[in-house]
């Protein structure tokens, strides 16, 4: 009876001791939360507390509203694009889907094919004459289409030239939620360790003893 109760006691005493050790030693990796908060933000600060990650809740809402202007921004400037395209095949003749920058600001700058090859010979710009052929004649019914046309087509460029500061905010906003997350990390590195461990000095005795460490 008296083995039984000294087992039981081992027993307790270990199971006791391993999960205390478990607990006390579950403490966030920094560079996992850094590593986290680079692929989404606001998740490394979730990682670290579960309970208490306003912070990153903040940086995965910015990136939240990042994503969806990016969003909007791409779909506006393709809309944009398919107005002045089809603006071009109905009001001058011409299909540019599959055509040059240069050709575009062409059609954008002259009211037919005729006198943008006219204003290239006297200007001794023989490159940049364009053969004439169906794929490249161009005419304009009036000048009210073609100045349309090139305000489409500006008002394009002008939404395409804000994605990539869209992108540049997108990875700000990564290192500064990173950063943090990391941060925020280490200062859990400054909690103290728990260890319960069993101490058996014979037979008919045991006992236990707690092993407090405090690393800075």
């Amino acid at each position: 009876m008296r083995t039984l109760r000294f087992i039981l006691l081992i027993v307790t005493i270990y199971f006791f001791g391993l999960s205390a050790n478990i607990v006390a030693q579950h403490k966030p990796d920094p560079r996992g939360a850094f590593i986290r908060s680079m692929i989404l933000p606001g998740w490394g600060h979730y990682y670290v507390d579960k309970e208490n990650w306003n912070r990153g809740k903040v940086h995965f809402g910015t990136e939240a509203v990042f994503i969806a202007s990016y969003a909007g921004l791409l779909r506006r400037a393709s809309h944009l694009e398919e107005r002045y395209v089809t603006l071009a095949s109905l009001k001058a003749g011409v299909q540019i889907d599959h055509r040059s920058r240069a050709f575009r600001l062409a059609i954008g700058n002259y009211s037919s094919l005729e006198e943008y090859n006219d204003f290239q010979l006297r200007s001794r710009n023989w490159n940049r004459l364009l053969e004439e052929s169906n794929e490249n004649n161009w005419n304009w019914q009036n000048e009210g289409d073609r100045i349309r046309y090139n305000q489409l087509r500006t008002d394009r460029d002008r939404v395409q030239n804000q994605l990539p500061g869209i992108l540049g905010l997108m990875a700000v906003n990564r290192v500064v939620s990173a950063l943090s997350a990391y941060h925020r990390a280490r200062s859990h590195e400054n909690l103290p360790s728990v260890y319960l461990m069993p101490v058996i000095y014979d037979r008919e005795s045991a006992g236990a003893i707690a092993h407090i460490e405090i690393r800075f």
